[in-house]
């Protein structure tokens, strides 16, 4: 038996507007005097209604105690990751309060020794067992209980168990650096374990370290490590000249880091050695930017049939990174007609994709790499 927890049939969400957010903002701050004058549920109760009149889908907790410094509200999107990128606009853009810092995603439970009981039904963090391995650069799971189930009870038990996974792991984690989750009765060829899953945090944590290699600092130049590859899309034909890929290898470091999920496609054209070095001056100069600010990383440059050269970035914030990027190409090349995409990908799928296949052939031999 097994389930993904990945699967998402949510519809298409529409992204969270200024007018929207700063909507909400205003209205929670002059209603929260009024609303600090409830109980905590109530508090959350009545924020809520605020919040879905303007961010349907999107939710707000309150850890800590009401009118108390250090408190925090916390804008959670129940592990949709569909919904993470208006999660990260509305914090991005939260008003400053005297007793509440405002925080992105849930945290991880404090302490994973606990026990839920729903429908007449107990499963404890130590009976839940995890398994574990390296899922293409996120972590895949293999869970099992330490004791019997009743069969009638399987799925509920197993539903339990993403809750309490999301728990342990904080909605972060959960969502977006854990893959494929599966229900087994024994361990497949790869996957260490078995841990219980009020173990598993600090073992997680020390997975993402020691094995996919995440100290989730950025790279220092003279660490910085580069792989330059020749690549050929698998359509294209026997004699086409190959792209150049210069792969960034070492931007593993801060692969899935919550402030560098959004990925920047910036392709440039020339038709020269005068303006493709003009090109490189532009992207190179968008890199020590943002790696000087450290609001985002170049992940990947790549030449395209001798025509254009594309630099793909991670960034904190798009909008920035764009203007940034518009400003230095009319510095350094000027004339040439760019292209920007933008997209929300907190995973580092597309990165990570490339990371996967590029070290596949460490072992398995030379294999395309798009």
């Amino acid at each position: 038996m097994s389930a993904d927890i990945q699967e998402d049939d949510t519809p298409h969400v529409l992204p969270l507007g200024m007018p929207q957010i700063e909507a909400f903002w205003s209205d929670f701050s002059e209603q929260l005097s009024s609303l600090e004058t409830l109980d905590g549920p109530d508090f959350v109760e009545r924020a809520n209604e605020l919040l879905q009149r303007h961010a349907p889908g999107l939710a707000v907790e309150l850890e800590g105690q009401l009118r108390q410094a250090g408190s925090r509200l916390v804008i959670s999107a129940h592990g949709n990751t569909a919904q993470f990128e208006n999660v990260q606009a509305l914090v991005r853009h939260a008003p400053h309060f005297e007793n509440y810092s405002v925080q992105a995603f849930r945290s991880r439970t404090a302490g994973g020794d606990f026990a839920m009981r729903m429908e007449d039904f107990e499963l404890s963090s130590a009976e839940v067992l995890v398994g574990y391995y390296d899922a293409g650069g996120i972590i895949g799971l293999e869970l099992s209980f330490g004791k019997a189930i009743p069969e009638d009870m399987a799925a509920h038990a197993q539903h339990m168990a993403f809750i309490m996974l999301d728990h342990v792991l904080g909605e972060w984690d959960f969502s977006v650096r854990v893959g494929p989750v599966e229900f087994v009765q024994q361990l497949s060829h790869g996957s260490s374990g078995l841990v219980p899953l009020r173990d598993f945090a600090p073992v997680f944590d020390a997975f993402q370290r020691e094995v996919l290699g995440r100290s989730f600092q950025f790279p220092q130049e003279q660490d910085s490590r580069w792989l330059s590859l020749e690549v050929r899309a698998r359509d294209a034909a026997e004699d086409d000249a190959p792209d150049i890929l210069s792969f960034h290898d070492s931007a593993n470091a801060v692969a899935t880091r919550a402030d560098l999920s959004h990925f920047m496609l910036w392709r440039l054209p020339f038709s020269s050695q005068q303006e493709l070095d003009a090109v490189r001056d532009a992207q190179d100069g968008l890199e020590a930017e943002l790696a000087r600010q450290q609001r985002g990383i170049l992940a990947f440059t790549r030449v395209e049939s001798m025509s254009s050269r594309v630099a793909a970035f991670y960034v904190d914030e798009p909008v920035y990174a764009a203007q940034l990027a518009q400003q230095l190409a009319a510095q350094h090349a000027p004339g040439l007609e760019a292209e920007l995409d933008l997209s929300f990908d907190p995973a580092w799928n597309e990165y990570l994709s490339l990371y996967a296949a590029i070290h596949r052939q460490d072992t398995h031999g030379q294999e395309d790499a798009s």
